[in-house]
């Protein structure tokens, strides 16, 4: 959060809305920062009258948009085998990317949808997406219906909670990792129900 600051607090006028799509944007392709802490620290400089939160609402739309699509495209036209390339073998896991081919192929492209709220896998699953031939027809219907109820609950909750926002971080912490928790818990008990299914059977 502290990074998404001081990076904003170095621009003015028109463009720092141009520089927080560019951070948001770089969220989207992997840079190391949590696009999350950066809609929040956002929104609070909104509630402090620097900037203005429908702007940010925007501009955080098509940056969430615009990275998430390089990474699916990516992922779609090269496959796995870009992520031995650098730099972005630098930006994404070869390890990740596999374990969220496992997760596609275990829980269907509906998962799409919840990716948006979990932290940590967003990049690797959205690229793990492209590399399967997700359709990008099903991409964007999950993706884009998830954001327009993502963007708006972390954003207005920072901007209205401004003067308490370490209890929205705190909260928006728990629902991430509680959610992220559940799903690896319904993957896991999938895969040992396919398990005992082939064992019946063979």
């Amino acid at each position: 959060m502290d990074q998404a600051r001081e990076f904003l607090s170095q621009f003015s006028g028109p463009s720092v809305y141009a520089a927080f799509y560019f951070l948001i944007f770089g969220c989207g392709v992997g840079l190391p920062m949590n696009s999350d802490f950066c809609l929040i620290t956002a929104s609070v400089l909104a509630a402090l009258g620097v900037l203005d939160l429908k702007l940010l609402m925007v501009f955080a739309f098509l940056g969430l948009m615009s990275g998430d699509t390089v990474t699916f495209f990516l992922g779609r036209k090269f496959g796995t085998r870009l992520l031995k390339v650098k730099p972005v073998s630098w930006l994404l896991s070869e390890k990740k990317v596999l374990m969220a081919e496992n997760f596609l192929n275990t829980k269907g492209t509906k998962f799409l949808f919840i990716v948006r709220f979990l932290p940590l896998i967003r990049t690797p699953l959205f690229f793990a997406a492209g590399s399967l031939q997700v359709a990008p027809r099903t991409f964007y219907i999950m993706n884009v219906s998830a954001s327009l109820i993502y963007l708006p609950i972390i954003m207005l909750s920072s901007f209205y909670a401004s003067s308490n926002i370490d209890q929205v971080i705190q909260t928006l912490k728990r629902f991430q990792f509680g959610l992220l928790g559940a799903v690896v818990l319904t993957a896991v008990l999938m895969f040992f129900r396919k398990k005992a299914r082939s064992t019946v059977v063979s």
